[in-house]
């Protein structure tokens, strides 16, 4: 145990995470964890002063100590026995780590935007949701008789949770990538291989239930009620705003867009009842597929992988609204009008990953000292398709046109023509802002997007980093921004040309709505 010292104490923490790291690595893993703790405690409430750089040199010193130190106690669960005697101390071992590993990432967060250094933030905080996926995955492998299905599947979620946060800042990170794999198979070998996540489970139940007849509308096999099929979509809502991310690319491995488009498009209908008898759970259903579709594409990585232009196509969403507009003469029931403001929404999110996207790759190029941009390929390669702008214009004018009444479907074909005519990202924001806003309307398209909509990065210098550049690296940068600004304002007035050209037929729908 190292002694204590007059030294400053951040020098001194320094010296005792020196002094546990070399125990670390001759396999003295309790001295490493006493010389850890010594660390932590030597670093007093005012220790680096009070400014936010000093502030920050301490979160980071303090959550590199959490992490080595639980980086000890998975060590210690993964050497201990199996015997029972050694099944309460390992359980304990992993415990603190997991409790570590928040203490650290809690710290980080509390660096943000203060340190000068993100890369060695994300470096560390890749570190410690691994070992805390690693503590997971461990804890649901240290099983006894009192185990149920329930604690590993918690378990292992939140493995797959840690891992894919990895991922998403870290893409390359081999390790995380190989766990992630791992804990999918542990999942899918749980009770005979079928797996017990309940998005997996309300999945395949209403893929079980479902044939297709000839009029192309799902039917229920069972004739069960379609309530049952109203709380499987429920389930998988709670399961996104529970956690968006995990849960969406669960839902885009299994299947999941294919089927809500097909929900979306016809609806649920059971066999045994009258289909209008069932009308407003029916739209409930659709409803609630689009929420769900619009959720997992608030993920630029889910719209990548699983919704593209061949899986869920803007026409298909165009034609949805164009149907149900023709329909709403005759149709009291308000589902309708959700139906449409809820796809409505969903295009919004393809806009908004266009654009962000396209952003992106303007800006990814490196700008090197002398001002030059270096040429980025492999950013410059992906190619993300723009919305086409014939299902743009075809929704827009059938709820300029729509035939009840209501101003919920016009209003919503407003703020879709604003996303798509936006000039900059932060029109964007806020064409998207007013789409995902509460509606004293309709509680309904409040939820379209269930968490809500993500905010672009707008490519804005901060103080800190233009003084860390070189004048002509801003100057470049600055040029950058003036050049992509002139680009989108010249296709936003592409935009408004199309719409409100006679031969599209916009501007008459929508002064006729007027």
């Amino acid at each position: 145990m190292a002694t204590q010292s007059s030294m400053d104490p951040l020098l001194q923490a320094e010296d005792l995470k020196r002094q546990g790291n070399d125990a670390f690595r001759k396999g003295d893993i309790q001295s490493a964890i006493q010389e850890y703790t010594a660390a932590l405690q030597s670093m007093p409430m005012t220790c680096g002063g009070s400014d936010s750089s000093g502030k920050s040199n301490r979160m980071m010193m303090e959550s590199t100590l959490f992490s080595n130190r639980a980086m000890c106690h998975l060590k210690i669960a993964e050497t201990k026995g199996s015997s029972a005697n050694k099944y309460e101390d390992t359980q304990q071992s992993l415990k603190e780590c997991i409790e570590d590993c928040d203490s650290a990432l809690d710290r980080l967060d509390l660096v943000g935007n203060d340190s000068s250094s993100n890369n060695n933030n994300n470096n560390l905080r890749g570190k410690v949701l691994y070992r805390r996926a690693k503590a997971h995955v461990v804890t649901s492998s240290k099983t006894n008789t009192h185990s149920n299905d329930g604690d590993k599947e918690n378990n292992l979620n939140s493995a797959a949770k840690d891992l894919l946060q990895i991922l998403s800042f870290d893409a390359n990170n081999k390790e995380a990538a190989a766990l992630l794999r791992a804990v999918r198979t542990l999942h899918g070998q749980m009770v005979g291989g079928m797996g017990r996540s309940r998005v997996s489970r309300a999945l395949d139940l209403l893929r079980g239930r479902m044939t297709n007849d000839n009029s192309n509308t799902i039917v229920s096999r069972n004739g069960d009620n379609d309530t049952d099929n109203i709380t499987c979509l429920r389930i998988l809502q709670g399961s996104l705003a529970e956690e968006s991310s995990s849960f969406a690319d669960e839902i885009g491995r299994r299947g999941g867009v294919p089927l809500l488009l097909q929900i979306a498009r016809r609806g649920i209908v059971s066999q045994s009842d009258d289909k209008e008898e069932q009308r407003p759970n029916i739209d409930s259903c659709r409803t609630a597929s689009i929420h769900i579709l619009s959720t997992c594409c608030s993920h630029d990585s889910f719209i990548l992988k699983y919704a593209g232009r061949d899986s869920l196509p803007p026409s298909v969403l165009a034609q949805i609204v164009e149907e149900e507009a023709s329909s709403s003469p005759n149709n009291i029931n308000e589902g309708s009008v959700d139906i449409s403001v809820a796809a409505m929404a969903l295009l919004i999110r393809f806009i908004v990953h266009w654009d962000n996207r396209e952003a992106m790759r303007y800006f990814a190029s490196k700008i090197n000292e002398d001002g030059t941009v270096e040429d980025n390929a492999a950013v410059r390669a992906i190619d993300v398709p723009e919305i086409d702008a014939s299902s743009v214009c075809r929704v827009a004018i059938a709820a300029f046109l729509w035939g009840s009444g209501d101003s919920r479907a016009p209003r919503a074909a407003l703020d879709l023509l604003s996303a798509w005519t936006a000039s900059d990202l932060e029109a964007l924001d806020a064409a998207s802002d007013a789409c995902y806003a509460p509606s004293s309307s309709s509680s309904s398209s409040s939820a379209v997007g269930g968490s809500g909509s993500k905010k672009l990065s707008h490519n804005k210098l901060r103080p800190e980093e233009i003084r860390n550049m070189k004048p002509r690296q801003v100057a470049a940068h600055r040029k950058r921004e003036h050049e992509h600004k002139l680009t989108t304002t010249k296709r936003a007035l592409q935009h408004i040309h199309t719409f409100c050209s006679e031969e599209t037929g916009g501007l008459d729908a929508m002064l006729t709505c007027a």
